[in-house]
This record gives structure tokens, sequence and C-alpha cells, in this order.
């Protein structure tokens, strides 16, 4: 019986632990998606400059892609896409999965 308990309490305390985490990283996804928000809003259904798709509720692979495509590239023109990669470049994958994780459960 002792035993039941003391793996119960253990079971607890671990799904305790992962939900904590989750909801840090849901707020550190929050707070460097306010970066993104004066062109794709608050909300993620923006067309940032009228030309991007809304980003809200895209899948976490495709926002992904998407972010480490800007992330890898060097663009040398003036376009959104020069935007992107500046918004980016100083964000690491961890950083760029917050904002990927956010996003993707913003309702579209």
């Amino acid at each position: 019986m002792v035993q039941h308990i003391k793996i119960s309490l253990l079971s607890i305390l671990f799904l305790s632990s992962l939900l904590h985490a989750a909801q840090e990283q849901t707020v550190r996804g929050e707070t460097l998606f306010k970066q993104c928000a004066g062109c794709h809003g608050s909300d993620g259904r923006n067309k940032a400059f009228g030309k991007s798709g809304i980003i809200a509720g895209q899948s976490v692979i495709e926002l992904m892609e998407s972010l480490k495509f800007y992330k890898e590239s060097e663009f040398k023109t003036h376009s959104t896409t020069l935007v992107m990669s500046k918004q980016v470049k100083n964000m690491n994958m961890e950083d760029l999965s917050e904002v990927a994780n956010y996003v993707s459960k913003l309702q579209k």
C-alpha cells in the first residue's frame, strides 16, 4: 500500500513538472512572438506586408521549416525575406521552437 502511494505521488510530481515546463515554454513563445506581432498581428492572422500567408495555426513543422530557412539564408536585397532573416538571426533553435509551438496554437 505504501509503495502504491509513493508511486502515485512520484507520478503526480513528474506530471506536474511536465505541465510547468510546458507552461513556461508557452509563456516564452508568447514573449518571443511579440517581436513578430508588428507584421503578423498579435493573433498571427495578418498577412505581413500584404504578402505572407497567415501563420496562426500552421503546424510546428511548417513553421520550423520557414523559420530555419530565414535563419540560415543570407539575403542581400531589401524585401520581406530580409526582414524575417534579421528577425530570427539572433534566435537559437530553442527560441524558434518555442515561437513555432506558440504560433501553432493560435486560432486560424
